[in-house]
């Protein structure tokens, strides 16, 4: 399982979910995946931050992934694989 949670930058963010990125697997030790939400269909003045949480249930990886990394728009974190 893996569980994230960010901020956004403005209140209204909906649907954040975990899509496996294929573009950037350059390292198949690394299995990537984008943490991304649908943004407000207004452009709204609340600027309050908001806390938005996804998780994904991993049955099964390949077995030369040893590392799961998680990127957004303005961050990225790394953790190995356990059983």
């Amino acid at each position: 399982m893996i569980d994230v949670s960010g901020t956004t930058p403005s209140a209204g963010w909906t649907n954040p979910h975990l899509a496996e990125d294929t573009e950037s697997n350059s390292d198949p030790s690394v299995k990537t995946y984008k943490f991304v939400a649908t943004s407000p269909q207004n452009e709204a003045q609340d600027h309050t931050q908001q806390t938005i949480e996804a998780e994904l249930r991993v049955d099964a990886l390949p077995p030369e992934v040893k590392s799961i990394r998680v990127t957004s728009a303005s961050n990225e974190i790394s953790a190995p694989v356990t059983e």
